[in-house]
């Protein structure tokens, strides 16, 4: 069920658009992660997801998850443990949620762990723009193969 006002958007049939979506979800977090969390490291505990591995955790039904835009992490300190979950709010409050730019959420769980769920746009023109850079590649690729072929 998609949020009111949010178009529900179909996951893409196509890995490359996956893969495309993960490289630039991992780009933009690392970038993220060293200007506004570099006393963090965070581990990442949930990334793309299957339909059926979707459903099987409880996932939304218009989850970023299913696009590969999506990532769920924890964060350690720098002895390598991972922070308490009150520490954690207040990172979350202070430094991810007014500077992400895309949807974040600090989640807690009934055995007093936590979750950091932020995801990147699902709108239609992330996968026309990412689709079109991917196709222009392959195109482009194709067309430098066919001119330049071997001319011994």
């Amino acid at each position: 069920m998609a949020l009111e006002g949010e178009q529900l958007i179909q996951p893409p049939k196509n890995p490359l658009t996956v893969k495309l979506n993960l490289a630039v979800l991992d780009y933009y977090f690392q970038a993220f992660v060293k200007k506004w969390l570099p006393a963090f490291t965070p581990v990442i505990t949930s990334s793309y997801r299957t339909g059926t591995k979707n459903k099987e955790v409880g996932g939304a039904a218009n989850s970023a998850h299913l696009h590969g835009l999506a990532y769920d992490f924890i964060l350690k300190n720098s002895a390598g443990q991972a922070i308490p979950k009150l520490q954690a709010k207040k990172v979350f409050d202070e430094f991810i949620f007014p500077n992400w730019s895309g949807f974040s959420l600090f989640e807690a769980d009934e055995s007093g762990g936590y979750h950091i769920h932020v995801n990147l746009s699902r709108e239609i023109s992330t996968y026309a723009g990412l689709t079109a850079i991917a196709g222009i590649g392959v195109i482009g690729f194709a067309i430098i193969q066919s001119w330049g072929g071997s001319k011994t």
